[in-house]
């Protein structure tokens, strides 16, 4: 069981966020994190990267999406929450990061693959 971590920060333009795993992926929007069965999936803001807080995480409303964790996503703080990956999960989640930048609430949508 190991942890991983995704950073959140704004956009250098707009809005959307731009995230970094401590696997070395990042990008605009969207980046698939590869976890493990039984890892913690930590979310943090990164400091002075221009968002105020984590609102929420959730898992998203799709078709064959399915809900990975055993216990959260859940707020650790306003700039941190945290959740751990079930032990027989399998597949692929997409999931919902809701944000505000000054009071303004955004959201955006990453995905997170389990690697078996």
């Amino acid at each position: 069981m190991g942890a991983e971590t995704i950073w959140i920060s704004k956009q250098s333009s707009g809005t959307g966020l731009y995230l970094e795993d401590n696997e070395g992926n990042s990008g605009n929007n969207t980046i698939t994190t590869n976890v493990s069965r039984g890892d913690s999936v930590t979310w943090k803001l990164k400091e002075g990267g221009g968002i105020t807080k984590i609102t929420g995480i959730s898992e998203k409303d799709e078709p064959g999406n399915q809900n990975i964790f055993s216990s959260g996503p859940s707020k650790v703080s306003d700039s941190e929450w945290q959740g751990t990956v079930s032990t027989n999960a399998s597949g692929n989640e997409f999931y919902s990061i809701e944000y505000e930048i000054d009071g303004t609430p955004y959201t955006d949508d990453p995905e997170l693959d389990v690697q078996t």
